[in-house]
């Protein structure tokens, strides 16, 4: 959370001003598998070091905003004031007051670790105190170079031991599944799916907002200390599916209100739209879920929009790579523009 004492960061607005959407800044984690092409694609500068631009934060409770009456305060900032109104009644009902997703993009110029992520109820009994969820994610992917895969799963089913064994042995890619990938594509990952983003992707993920991550394999490199990164063997085996059973791919449903559903599940909902005409397109945060406002995270893949809503202030223009927030009590808004659009939004699905 942004430090008040800090001369460079305003003091935060009144009860008085209205919540109105806002745009978020990129913030930029140096990894030793990264690629360095999303800083000149996103905008804003990375934070100093020597390793490469891996991922793009762009919505997290860190997120610093970049415009309107919360300017350079950050998400958890604005929740910590009016929480139910930014991320919705459910939401704080399941989690409490806080941001409750993430969404970043990824960069692979090389393999990322063999890794796998717990589940809640995994997280709150031997994570106390830690303020972490469980992990669930979702990969949009954005641009494949050929011949470009992801570890999604175990090739069969197989007892945690065989597992343990291989990956102590160094021989674990055998046992695990590679799938081909292509621009477009939908990949989710149920907290416990064993995973690893390969080589030549960038992608779009929205997540639990949680960065509990136990690797199973890392090709025995060694990380800016000079050390092999450490393995999380026993935490990653008790969580693992390793039923050999589900399927990476998630095909698209399309709605009629343009929207194409990507993803549904008990955390989050991912939706895309694609659009050639600038039509103009009015969504309403407070009626698309069942239980009620939701928070709306919007990100532009390619192309530009312009969002526009029911009050005085001036339209917000979303260029290729920006992401807004729009509170879940902001309440109706409207989308002009031409190319691809993601949304993310909270609560369970309907």
């Amino acid at each position: 959370m942004s430090d008040p004492s800090r001369s460079d960061v305003p003091s935060p607005p009144g009860d008085d001003v209205p919540l109105v959407p806002v745009r978020l800044r990129p913030d930029y984690r140096r990894r030793l598998w990264g690629g360095n092409v999303l800083p000149e694609w996103l905008g804003g500068e990375p934070p100093p070091g020597d390793e490469p631009v891996a991922e793009a934060w762009v919505a997290h409770g860190g997120s610093v905003i970049m415009d309107g009456p919360w300017h350079g305060r950050t998400v958890d900032d604005l929740i910590a004031r009016v929480g139910p109104a930014v991320v919705g009644e459910a939401s704080v009902a399941r989690y409490g007051a806080r941001m409750p997703l993430l969404a970043k993009f990824l960069d692979a110029a090389d393999d990322l670790s063999v890794q796998v992520h717990p589940n809640d109820a995994y997280a709150r009994a031997h994570h106390p105190g830690s303020g972490h969820l469980g992990k669930t994610e979702s990969w949009r992917i954005v641009h494949a170079e050929p011949g470009a895969r992801v570890v999604w799963g175990v090739s069969r089913p197989m007892q945690p031991e065989r597992l343990r064994r291989a990956a102590e042995e160094g021989a674990i890619g055998t046992l695990l599944r590679s799938v081909p990938v292509a621009s477009g594509q939908l990949i989710h990952n149920p907290a416990g799916t064993v995973h690893a983003v390969g080589a030549g992707s960038r992608l779009y993920e929205l997540q639990q907002a949680s960065d509990l991550t136990y690797r199973l394999w890392d090709y025995r490199r060694k990380g800016a200390d000079g050390r092999p990164r450490e393995l999380h063997l026993t935490a990653a085996l008790e969580v693992a599916d390793l039923s050999g059973r589900g399927e990476p791919f998630v095909p698209p449903r399309p709605g009629a209100d343009g929207w194409t559903q990507r993803v549904a599940c008990p955390f989050y909902l991912l939706e895309e739209l694609a659009t050639d005409q600038d039509a103009g397109r009015v969504v309403d945060a407070t009626t698309l879920a069942d239980d009620g406002a939701q928070l709306h995270l919007l990100t532009v893949l390619n192309g530009s929009f312009r969002l526009t809503g029911q009050g005085t202030e001036p339209p917000m223009t979303l260029p290729e790579g920006a992401t807004a927030l729009v509170p879940a009590a902001y309440g109706a808004y409207r989308l002009h523009g031409r190319g691809t659009v993601l949304r993310g939004r909270t609560g369970p699905a309907g």
